[in-house]
């Protein structure tokens, strides 16, 4: 009686849940985040949302778990799973457009292109549907999946044409007779066999073939001829070989072996260097400037001499070579020997200010008085120097008192740049002439 009920039980669950995964083994689905929507795959019918209870039959199904802003997920489940079954979704925070063949471009209309394989897809713009074009295959049409499960590929249908590619890009394909077909990367229809060639400066032409079973793209390598230019920096420096000059920068060199060659170039060091048929097709080479400075000095037409004054060099504005730690000196008539050093990281423009000697700076000065024949002393009057007019040697600023009988003592002051005579006037000493005494013996006045 029991199993009689049983039975009837399962037949009336399996009546009411046609619009569940119908069976006698009951499932608790679970989703990470929940609320997830559930789906048979195969019908698009909806189940429930998570967490959802579902009762399973003796035969598999595969479900559809859908939620807004993460990847789609598909799952297979049968009645001898267990009990509890947890789906974990991905956020869809980037999901990409891949194409076969890849770097495809990407069109919307309205919009124009929008990109290449692989292209991110915005879910916030507007646009669903692509027009998808790569070079030897047909384009297509391609609508985005609202719910995806990963990136999206769209599969592109090969024309009758194979997309040949070079390395290095943008050689030229000709035909046996000669003519030009374009530049690579190149779409060549491919009904037949056809017989082709490429062609690029610096490497040697490449024959070869296409025919409707060639795969696209086709890419072919290219040989390189051993040709080795070499430039300069500055340019137009000489190429010499074991003591012959080839030529002057940019030079060219077809090459069967290795080869050493030197740079030469007025005012720079040479540089040594070996060209070999692998080497790279453009060599360039930066040549050093040598450490030339110009010596200035203050004031100029200086004479420069090495260190010591042994080996003179030249006058000042002058341009010296300076490759070490050099030790030098410049003489002038009237002025200090100035000794300096330069090295090769001086600046390119260097000026000597000289300093003038204390024998330069002397000079001889006419001190006179007016009236003349005052009596020189050193300040105080303590020492007495002569009798104005008198000549005195100035090599810096000298004071003088000068006395006269009836004018006022005068402090007085030269130095070299005084003019060569200089007169100074004597005031009459009124308080010495206002002083009057009588004479007992002359009975007459005098003054003291």
């Amino acid at each position: 009686m029991i199993r009689k009920a049983a039975f009837g039980f399962c037949i009336v669950a399996g009546i009411f849940s046609s619009l569940f995964l119908s069976g006698c083994a009951p499932v608790t689905m679970k989703s990470t985040p929940s609320g997830a929507e559930v789906y048979y795959k195969d019908s698009n019918e909806l189940i429930g949302t998570t967490p959802l209870k579902v009762n399973l039959l003796a035969s598999d199904k595969e479900l559809l778990f859908r939620k807004p802003g993460y990847f789609s997920k598909t799952i297979v489940v049968s009645p001898i799973d267990p009990e509890n079954i947890s789906v974990v979704l991905a956020r869809r925070d980037r999901v990409l457009l891949v194409s076969k063949p890849n770097g495809a471009e990407l069109f919307v209309e309205g919009v124009g292109r929008v990109g290449r394989t692989p292209y991110r897809i915005d879910y916030s713009k507007p646009y669903r549907e692509f027009l998808v074009r790569a070079p030897g295959y047909a384009e297509q049409k391609f609508t985005i999946p609202e719910d995806p499960e990963g990136d999206v590929m769209v599969d592109l249908s090969r024309e009758d044409t194979v997309m040949v590619e070079s390395n290095p890009k943008n050689a030229d394909v000709y035909v046996a007779n000669g003519k030009k077909l374009g530049t690579t990367p190149l779409a060549i229809p491919a009904t037949e066999k056809r017989y082709l060639q490429l062609r690029k400066e610096g490497y040697y032409e490449l024959d070869f073939s296409i025919s409707e079973h060639t795969p696209s793209p086709y890419t072919l390598k290219m040989e390189r001829e051993p040709i080795v230019i070499v430039e300069s920096e500055p340019s137009g420096a000489t190429v010499v070989h074991r003591g012959v000059t080839l030529g002057v920068t940019p030079f060219r060199q077809l090459l069967k072996g290795d080869m050493e060659i030197e740079v030469m170039q007025d005012r720079y060091y040479t540089k040594q260097l070996t060209i070999a048929p692998d080497s790279p097709r453009l060599v360039t080479v930066k040549l050093k400037p040598k450490p030339y400075v110009i010596i200035k000095s203050n004031p100029s037409q200086a004479v420069l001499y090495r260190s010591g004054g042994v080996e003179l060099i030249g006058t000042t504005p002058i341009e010296v070579l300076v490759e070490r730690d050099s030790a030098f000196e410049i003489h002038k008539e009237g002025y200090d020997i100035k000794p300096f050093m330069l090295s090769s990281e001086s600046s390119p423009e260097v000026v000597v200010p000289l300093i003038k000697s204390v024998a330069a700076l002397e000079k001889v000065v006419l001190i006179d008085s007016k009236p003349s024949g005052a009596k020189v002393y050193r300040p105080g009057g303590a020492e007495f120097i002569g009798t104005t007019p008198l000549k005195q040697h100035v090599r810096s600023e000298r004071s003088f008192e000068l006395q006269l009988e009836g004018f006022e003592t005068k402090i007085v002051t030269v130095a070299p740049d005084s003019a060569d005579t200089v007169v100074f006037a004597l005031a009459e000493d009124e308080s010495a002439r206002n002083i009057m005494v009588s004479d007992p013996l002359l009975n007459t006045p005098s003054s003291f």
